[in-house]
């Protein structure tokens, strides 16, 4: 992961070999917040909306899916199958996810945009 990423300036063209993955239509979700848009995967539309910065490992690209709950929006932290594209979403619905790294069959992520509080998911 490029260490200048946030949620807020991510890089929108990721390469994984033969995989390439493109961000698109970036909108804040409020004024100075995360920017969300499409994705696609090698010229795919993934359905839903994302965030990054995002994680890749064995065939796998890890997004924060931006959702609708009953008030307001949130995020959820997703797996993307590279090769089927099928998506599954992994822990709890949360404010901010600020993808970090992934170590020992966990990724490690902050909910905050200072850094503070990290936490992890078994994948």
């Amino acid at each position: 992961m490029n260490n200048f990423e946030s949620p807020l300036d991510f890089d929108i063209v990721n390469k994984m070999g033969d995989v390439e993955i493109v961000f698109s239509d970036l909108t804040e979700i409020s004024q100075g917040g995360p920017k969300v848009g499409s994705i696609s995967i090698n010229g795919k539309m993934i359905k839903g909306r994302y965030g990054g910065p995002i994680l890749i490992a064995n065939s796998y690209i890890y997004a924060p899916a931006h959702i609708k709950r009953l008030l307001g929006t949130a995020f959820r932290l997703s797996s993307i199958n590279a090769v089927t594209l099928e998506i599954t979403y992994i822990g709890k619905s949360m404010n901010l996810i600020w993808l970090d790294k992934i170590e020992d069959n966990q990724i490690y992520f902050f909910e905050d945009i200072n850094k503070i509080h990290l936490k992890c998911e078994n994948l």
